[in-house]
């Protein structure tokens, strides 16, 4: 097939992502052309020489609407992978009248998106790792604890209360910690204050003993989910640690069990107390930690990668002709 892959123009982890997605095509079989995401004259030349069977688009929040008309007109199957659900539930309502396909990472959001969108296909599709990148180290522990990510007012708690509570080593790694962790505390804390590419946050995940997973707050005041969709999936980081076969404690959340075997591959808490709790237990138990993060490592490659996220789309989309 001949592929458009529009650019969601986001920085950070998704040229890495949208790399992958492209390179999975390829390894495929199939022509992929990358666009940017704002129709142009030139750009019009290269849709009609790339000839397009299938667009997608990761996000698509910049995506420009003349764009996706002019892309509807060829005739093309088009495409959206939400990789933000629910947090931005307002910006994706407004892009799914654009495409026939739509594939969100969140449970919640699909379960809505059916209710209000019937005549679409809606399919509930995590990202997947990337195990080129995410892999595992021989490298000694040289933390107790890590937490890679925004400091989320959850996290930021959950911090707090380690370090009140507890006396294990902590490395945070994301922009905006330093101002999350009193001058008193950050001697206690090993704190990386930016952003950090994937193959950093690797060495971290390997360097540390028990990686602390709490997902991203529903109420976070910079999410636009006006209608108060609760997240109802594990995020994208709980597949990433897997494959690097890290240890980690993440949430409960509703579709946990649908992705890894809870008491087998992964640990779940339903508290920050309970988390204290299993740190506890958990750094005390390395033998018992290494069976967990050895079950989750093979499950993550055997099933959690992105190649075997786009062969679900391709099958997706083939199963959908065949309907038609």
């Amino acid at each position: 097939m001949n592929i458009i892959l529009i650019s969601s123009s986001y920085k950070g982890i998704y040229p890495y992502i949208e790399q992958t997605v492209e390179d999975e095509f390829l390894k495929l079989g199939h022509s992929v052309v990358k666009i940017n995401p704002t129709l142009t004259k030139e750009l019009r030349e290269v849709i009609k020489q790339s000839n397009p069977d299938v667009v997608i688009t990761l996000v698509g929040y910049k995506t420009d609407k003349q764009l996706l008309n002019y892309l509807k007109k060829t005739g093309a199957v088009l495409c959206v992978w939400f990789t933000e659900d629910p947090f931005y539930l307002d910006r994706s309502i407004e892009l799914i009248p654009y495409f026939q396909h739509v594939f969100t990472i969140d449970l919640a959001a699909f379960e809505f998106y059916k209710v209000l969108f019937p005549e679409k296909d809606i399919l509930h599709l995590p990202l997947g790792t990337i195990p080129s990148i995410y892999q595992p180290e021989e490298v000694k522990a040289k933390y107790d604890l890590c937490l890679a990510g925004f400091p989320y007012p959850g996290r930021v708690e959950l911090v707090q209360r380690i370090l009140a509570e507890t006396r294990y080593s902590l490395i945070v790694v994301g922009p905006g910690w330093r101002k999350s962790i009193t001058e008193n505390d950050q001697k206690r804390v090993t704190i990386i204050n930016r952003w950090s590419s994937p193959h950093l946050i690797r060495n971290v995940f390997n360097q540390s003993k028990i990686i602390l997973n709490p997902h991203r707050d529903d109420n976070f005041v910079a999410n636009q989910n006006n209608l108060g969709i609760t997240s109802k999936s594990i995020n994208n980081r709980c597949f990433d640690i897997a494959a690097c076969g890290g240890f980690q404690l993440i949430p409960h959340k509703p579709d946990t069990g649908v992705h890894f075997a809870l008491e087998k591959e992964i640990v779940v808490y339903s508290c920050p107390q309970h988390c204290i709790e299993l740190i506890y237990f958990f750094m005390k138990n390395e033998v018992e930690r290494t069976q967990y993060s050895q079950n989750a490592y093979k499950k993550a490659l055997s099933g959690h990668t992105m190649f075997h996220r786009i062969q679900v789309i391709l099958n997706r989309l083939f199963e959908k002709s065949k309907e038609e």
